[in-house]
């Protein structure tokens, strides 16, 4: 039942129920997902941990919320980290590896067609997991995640715009097709193209509408 609640409470983080900057109490997550108290504070010690809860003194616990300028920040620190992890691949990688990534892809590509986006969410993550888990560098395996997952939901609200999730789609085949082959330059290219600048503009877009009203 806890790891459920985590679970749905990242979900519900990512998707917008539960809006940056706004603050969560025991009690309500009780009454508005049916669960215990020490399931609730396990679960915020995890989220907080995850990064996507904040305590804040004399206000309680709150989701975590972002400036564009941090943003553009965080963005500028995966740049590098995803290089870093790129450029310590051995390539080609093993069939098993790039068979797996495609059938993800294709799943990913499946799931955002037919509108499950959710499940959009948790194969993006399934595939970039997949992906870096052959850097061998474990420590920047580690760092890579941390920082994607920070991130998330600012790639959710990218998931309306059919443009911008065509690219996505077509990039995670870009990454496939250059991890089976022996150019690091080519992966490398492809692994830095996916994190692109709009992401940025976008959330600064909505930031300042919201603030707007």
């Amino acid at each position: 039942m806890r790891e459920n609640l985590t679970k749905k409470l990242e979900e519900d983080i990512i998707f917008g129920v539960l809006l940056p900057g706004s603050r969560l109490t025991e009690e309500r997550i009780i009454e508005e997902y049916s669960t215990k108290r020490h399931a609730v504070r396990t679960s915020f010690a995890e989220l907080k941990t995850l990064g996507l809860l904040t305590h804040k003194p004399n206000h309680g616990v709150e989701v975590i919320s972002f400036t564009p300028d941090q943003v553009q920040e965080i963005y500028e620190i995966r740049l590098i980290l995803e290089a870093s992890a790129a450029k310590k691949t051995r390539l080609p990688v093993i069939n098993s590896i790039s068979n797996k990534l495609f059938d993800i892809a294709t799943a990913h590509k499946n799931a955002y067609d037919e509108g499950r986006f959710r499940e959009v969410f948790n194969l993006n993550k399934e595939f970039h997991t997949v992906q870096f888990s052959c850097c061998t560098n474990k420590r920047l395996i580690k760092l890579v995640s941390e920082y994607a997952r920070i991130v998330h939901p600012i790639r959710v609200m990218q998931y309306g715009n059919r443009t911008h999730m065509d690219l996505v789609i077509n990039q995670h085949f870009e990454i496939v097709n250059s991890m089976k082959g022996n150019c690091l330059d080519r992966y490398m290219q492809a692994t830095t193209d996916h994190l692109p600048a709009s992401a940025v503009i976008a959330f600064r877009k909505n930031y300042e509408n919201l603030r707007s009203r």
